[in-house]
């Protein structure tokens, strides 16, 4: 009989054994799972900031390529219309050898190249003005009879001379 009580004590003995060992595994298994699914939580939170930065970096970048290519094709625009308006300008220039008063303006553009002449050609005195000569364009050109020196002074010369500021103007005007 004590055998049997001692192979009775033994044996609840072992079941509490088990029952605790079983209840601190289960435990720990618990714990390694409720870990593992705080660790895959924070995983998922950090890859979707991650995609979002990603998105964000993604949207900034065609937001400012569209930005370029609109800027880009607005230059051009604006270089067409500035375009459009010289070459306006320059079929009026040459427009302007017909009327009544070329002969004043081709006086004009003459004294200013002499003048010009006279300011920076001090010693050279053989020269030649060219004036309305074939398809020259409307105004005048003094040239060094060796051809080194020449000034010229069209109205189209005076129209790039001051095209800087006249496309700072246009581009005001037009935009």
């Amino acid at each position: 009989m004590i055998e049997k009580e001692l192979l009775k004590t033994l044996e609840e003995d072992t079941r509490r054994e088990c029952a605790s060992i079983i209840e601190d595994a289960q435990k720990e298994a618990d714990d390694i799972i409720k870990k593992a699914a705080e660790k895959l939580e924070k995983m998922k939170r950090e890859r979707l900031e991650q995609a979002k930065a990603s998105l964000q970096k993604e949207r900034i970048k065609r937001l400012a390529d569209a930005r370029l290519h609109a800027n880009e094709i607005i230059l051009r625009q604006r270089q067409l219309a500035v375009t459009k308006v010289f070459e306006g300008v320059a079929g009026r220039l040459s427009e302007l050898r017909k009327g009544k008063d070329y002969p004043d303006i081709l006086k004009r553009l003459c004294k200013e190249a002499m003048d010009g002449w006279d300011d920076s050609m001090k010693d050279e005195k053989a020269f030649e003005i060219l004036s309305d000569a074939g398809d020259m364009l409307p105004g005048v050109v003094i040239m060094s009879r060796d051809k080194r020196f020449k000034i010229i002074n069209t109205l189209n010369s005076r129209l790039e001379k001051a095209r800087p500021e006249l496309v700072s103007m246009i581009d005001k005007i037009l935009f």
